[in-house]
């Protein structure tokens, strides 16, 4: 499911929290990878990790996390539908 669809069924995520750590600077020109790992599905919002490195020697540059919530169109915080939390429960 992509994003769009979940928006067209009434279900949008706001970031609710966001941790950043610096560990060393990127310069310009540098390809950097970035890693997202989905760390945790609650019954209202869900939890990821990154891990951004750079891409020719692998050294960590940045770790960090953020929390977000499900909300309606109005802005008020939902459950995340049986099926949606599904798929994210999947990964």
């Amino acid at each position: 499911m992509s994003y769009a669809e979940m928006e067209r069924a009434g279900v949008l995520l706001a970031v609710s929290e966001l941790t950043v750590r610096f560990h060393s600077a990127a310069r310009f020109d540098d390809m950097i990878r970035v890693r997202t790992t989905l760390a945790e599905v609650r019954s209202r919002g869900i939890v990821f990790d990154y891990l951004v490195t750079r891409a020719v020697d692998g050294r960590r540059l940045v770790s960090a996390r953020t929390s977000l919530i499900a909300i309606d169109a109005s802005g008020r915080p939902i459950a995340l539908p049986p099926p949606v939390r599904a798929l994210f429960g999947r990964a």
